[in-house]
């Protein structure tokens, strides 16, 4: 990870040369303060361009309205310099290479017998992700089915 997306030991230094602002093509909100809007998303350099295709589309296939319904507006993060949780390694988010989505309707230890991501409506959301080189852990591990991936596990 290092290799490729950047030495995060020194965070300003990391933020400065390899995190930029992606402008998102629809607006989302903030789970945990649903009156926050976003409308970028800071992220690795190296990913932000498969990232934005990956929200391209998505609005392409669904539809504003659909996105609204599915909760695929609903924030839950991406740069996140910190460990993994319960862990020593370093998390994804940490080097902007990861998003979470819908956290609340898909929790970290459910399964696909309880996460809203799992559903078949998802099936979609899942290919244009997986199209771009995104890993699901839902999809991969069936745990975290908010959380994807600009690498491999």
């Amino acid at each position: 990870m290092t290799a490729f997306y950047g030495n995060i030991t020194n965070e300003s230094s990391f933020r400065a040369n390899h995190i930029t602002r992606m402008e998102l093509p629809y607006e989302m909100y903030l789970e945990w303060e649903p009156s926050e809007k976003v409308k970028k998303i800071a992220c690795n350099k190296k990913c932000a361009e498969s990232l934005h295709t990956i929200f391209e589309q998505t609005l392409k296939t669904y539809g504003l309205n659909d996105i609204k319904t599915l909760k695929l507006d609903s924030f839950g993060g991406c740069l996140n310099i910190r460990k993994m949780r319960g862990g020593s390694a370093w998390s994804i988010h940490a080097w902007g290479a990861a998003v979470d989505l819908d956290p609340d309707r898909n929790r970290l230890k459910w399964g696909r017998d309880k996460a809203s991501l799992a559903k078949k409506e998802y099936e979609a959301f899942w290919k244009i992700v997986e199209a771009e080189g995104w890993t699901s852990l839902g999809r991969k591990k069936n745990y975290d089915w908010m959380h994807f991936q600009a690498a491999n596990l």
